[in-house]
């Protein structure tokens, strides 16, 4: 008997539980379909604030210092050679050694005596 009341008592408050639930999903319902209101049960009601964008960088990887586009890491610096407007063309063929693995020289004509 007394595990009869123990279950009934666990039956009658998980309907109490569901029912404060579904009160509480039909007030979210509400305050969705008019405009994301927040009520707050005094009849005044609150706008929600959204927090502002937070900056992050790619290079860094770091939120809230700076966004990509101004890392500081990616900026030249003022001693350093401007970068080329020069690209080369794109049919030509730039000399490259296999032995030294760098442009400048062909493979044939390689000075550099060193074997691996």
């Amino acid at each position: 008997m007394d595990q009869i009341n123990f279950l009934n008592s666990v039956i009658l408050d998980l309907q109490r539980k569901n029912e404060e639930l579904k009160v509480k999903l039909k007030k979210m319902a509400l305050t969705e379909f008019n405009g994301n209101d927040e009520n707050d049960g005094l009849g005044e009601v609150k706008k929600k604030k959204k927090a502002p964008r937070r900056v992050f960088c790619d290079i860094c990887d770091c939120f809230d210092l700076h966004d990509t586009e101004d890392c500081p890491t990616q900026t030249q610096s003022p001693d350093s050679p401007p970068h080329t407007t020069y690209h080369g063309s794109r049919s030509g063929e730039r000399p490259y050694c296999d032995i030294c693995e760098a442009f400048g020289h062909w493979t044939d004509s390689c000075n550099d005596d060193q074997t691996f």
